[in-house]
């Protein structure tokens, strides 16, 4: 591109001044490597004054801080406070998509979706749900336990909707500030619809972008395609059913839910069973272990073709686009056991957080790519029409005024191209899961890849929660017991 170096050195200035000397990227990447050191509060003090800011990623920043307070022992109540604060976020986002609410200047859309407020998936909403109720659990609060439980089922029930309507408001949103862009240039452009439907059905294309990120275009992320086992948290729905089965509630909708996406679990389909036969269970223990870290997000930066850019070469300075890539991460640990009792039980996978994340990924990535291919075909049609319109002016001023647009266009291009890297990346990647007797001496021995975490449950029911975010983290273990 000729304009290339210089417009990514501009917007690289642009992304440093955004965070404070300090862009996401970097913010994600020792928020990472504290998590992975068991350092849960490392990046709490910059998360917290970067939340305090209320600009569009509060949302995030706020999750992220809560999510590692969540990790501490004894910082429960410091977590549930922060997860309130993000709670009430998301709960605005459920109101109004965060596309349709606005954005960070004028014609947000036509940057990119950086320029649009952190709305969290359905994944950040479920886990904020759980583990506050975990948290409240774990200090004795079963009342507010339940709502956050109760919470997390109806954001599992509410998830097909929600991507609908925020798919519906950012395509509306796109066309009315791609509109907008073009009047507010004075170019004379040809409608970008039907360059944008030929570019996302192109099978060169759209092997292109799956071989780079795993998203097909002619395939991936159909909301009218996608079953519910695909989005539907059977670990969520599992602590809800045992936690309202042993106190009391009606469990039998969340744990038929959890059989029903997850048929080959044999911890869920026992307790089902159980459950559905009016069973109550006595001295057992579940033990529920959260794996690794789910994946981040990396820039990739592409090319539109220029076979759907009319007079391209002649023209166009600059036409490139970016999409974010998930990164998936290692396991906390490979093998994963109980050991009670003299009886050593393997932990069999219950949920994939992965697979979620992939989902949620692929429905993102059908409206973004579609906007990230309109933009790019909007910015520079008015590239071309400001191209045309300078060679047929016959006064050299105007020339100059309309080549000097046609550059000024290109290069604020190319400074606003971007992906949206933002997402929580503390969540799990997997979880396991196991239910045994308590043991006469109520010493439980969680093992993973040879170290051993020993938890001991008194007398009654109790629901043990392990976190591992990676092989060097120190394990974060949570009892709650229910007589």
């Amino acid at each position: 591109m000729k304009i290339g170096s210089m417009a990514f050195a501009a917007f690289a200035v642009v992304c440093v001044c955004a965070t404070g000397c300090r862009t996401t990227r970097e913010v994600l990447e020792d928020y990472e490597k504290n998590l992975s050191l068991g350092n849960y509060g490392g990046s709490n003090k910059e998360l917290l004054e970067l939340a305090e800011k209320r600009d569009g990623s509060q949302l995030l920043w706020r999750l992220m801080a809560a999510g590692a307070l969540h990790l501490e022992n004894g910082r429960e109540q410091e977590a549930i406070r922060h997860f309130d604060l993000a709670e009430a976020v998301l709960q605005r986002n459920d109101q109004t998509s965060v596309f349709a609410q606005g954005g960070e200047g004028t014609l947000a859309m036509m940057t990119n979706d950086r320029a649009f407020a952190y709305d969290g998936g359905g994944l950040d909403r479920v886990f904020t749900c759980v583990y506050r109720g975990i948290d409240f659990l774990c200090t004795g609060n079963r009342d507010y336990a339940r709502v956050e439980f109760n919470r997390a089922a109806q954001y599992q029930r509410n998830w097909l909707y929600d991507r609908r309507k925020d798919i519906d408001a950012a395509a509306k949103r796109m066309a009315t500030d791609a509109a907008a862009y073009q009047r507010q240039q004075n170019a004379q452009t040809a409608d970008a619809s039907g360059s944008v439907s030929s570019a996302m059905a192109d099978a060169s294309f759209g092997a292109q972008i799956r071989e780079q990120t795993g998203f097909d275009p002619a395939a991936s992320g159909n909301l009218d395609a996608i079953p519910q086992s695909a989005y539907v948290n059977a670990y969520v729905a599992h602590v809800g059913g045992v936690f309202r089965w042993l106190n009391g509630d009606n469990a039998i909708d969340d744990l038929k839910l959890a059989a029903a996406v997850k048929p080959g679990a044999a911890c869920i389909a026992r307790d089902y069973a159980e459950c559905d036969r009016g069973g109550r269970p006595a001295n057992q223990v579940w033990v529920w272990v959260e794996d690794g870290l789910c994946p981040s997000r990396n820039e990739w930066r592409l090319d539109l073709p220029f076979v759907y850019i009319p007079y391209a070469r002649r023209y166009i300075l600059y036409a490139g686009m970016a999409l974010p890539v998930l990164r998936e991460r290692a396991y906390g640990a490979t093998i994963w056991s109980v050991v009670a009792g003299g009886r050593t039980m393997p932990m069999a996978e219950l949920e994939n957080i992965d697979r979620l994340a992939r989902t949620e990924y692929d429905v993102y990535m059908r409206g973004a790519l579609s906007r990230e291919i309109t933009r790019t075909i909007v910015r520079a049609g008015v590239q071309v029409g400001l191209g045309i319109a300078a060679d047929h002016a016959s006064d050299w001023r105007t020339q100059v005024a309309l080549r000097a647009s046609q550059i000024g266009v290109a290069t604020w291009a190319a400074t606003s191209t971007a992906a949206d890297l933002r997402c929580w990346t503390a969540l799990p990647k997997r979880v396991m899961a196991v239910r045994l007797d308590r043991p006469a001496d109520g010493i439980v021995q969680v093992v993973a890849d040879g170290q051993t975490i020993p938890v001991t449950v008194p007398s009654g029911n109790s629901l043990v929660f392990i976190r591992k975010p990676a092989p060097s983290a120190p394990p974060s273990v949570k009892v709650a017991t229910m007589r």
